[in-house]
């Protein structure tokens, strides 16, 4: 699959072909994140600063290698476990350099919430909530953006909330899809958090470059 720059190209049915055509693939990226998530749960239960800045280490390198992994999918057609595993060495730092912005901005907005204690501690306390859903939100795209384009620093986090701005729809259904997963993972059955990370990884992929690639267009026109 080649992609021109300037075009636009939509990676939906790419992704829709690949949740039977990667079924190894997608299992073993829910077994890894899943695994990652336990060992957070275990140090660290409950949602607080500590678990939150835990998840930025124990999972963001873990995901960074499944995000890796699915753009290979949806941008080349092609996958696989061997992939994967190479991509955990290879985009594990990356992961954790994207992961540990969303997760200090956050952490410090439930710091403000514990200690609220009157109106002077609401400003502080809005800015950080603000700032960690927004960044939160950019951070579906930051992951690609990082890895497969190579963005860094104050580019990449521009360029995803460029993009989140513009394509909101893409990460608020990314987000959507681990509510959904979640909610039903702890009330019907546990398997559904394992059958979960792979196929969110894989849509967060074909949205990211879909609205990437769009937007690229629309600049070179």
């Amino acid at each position: 699959m080649t992609n021109h720059p300037g075009a636009t190209h939509d990676h939906l049915p790419t992704a829709l072909k690949a949740l039977w055509h990667e079924l190894p693939l997608l299992a073993t990226a829910g077994a890894l994140v899943c695994a990652a998530s336990a060992v957070v749960v275990l140090l660290s239960p409950g949602l607080s600063p500590l678990s939150v800045l835990l998840a930025a280490f124990a999972i963001a390198p873990v995901w960074a290698a499944v995000v890796a992994t699915m753009d290979a999918v949806v941008r080349e057609d092609r996958g696989g476990v061997p992939l994967l595993l190479k991509n955990l060495r290879r985009h594990a730092l990356a992961g954790l350099e994207v992961g540990v912005v969303p997760a200090v901005v956050i952490a410090l907005a439930l710091l403000n919430w514990h200690l609220y204690a009157g109106p002077l501690y609401a400003l502080p306390l809005a800015v950080s909530g603000c700032a960690g859903v927004l960044l939160l939100l950019a951070s579906c795209y930051a992951f690609s953006l990082r890895i497969t384009s190579g963005l860094r620093g104050k580019t990449l986090w521009f360029t995803a909330l460029h993009l989140v701005a513009r394509a909101p729809l893409v990460p608020l259904g990314v987000l959507a899809l681990v509510f959904v997963a979640l909610l039903l993972g702890t009330s019907v059955t546990a398997s559904l958090l394992l059958l979960a990370p792979g196929p969110v990884a894989l849509f967060a992929s074909a949205g990211t470059w879909t609205s990437y690639g769009t937007e690229k267009h629309a600049l070179h026109r």
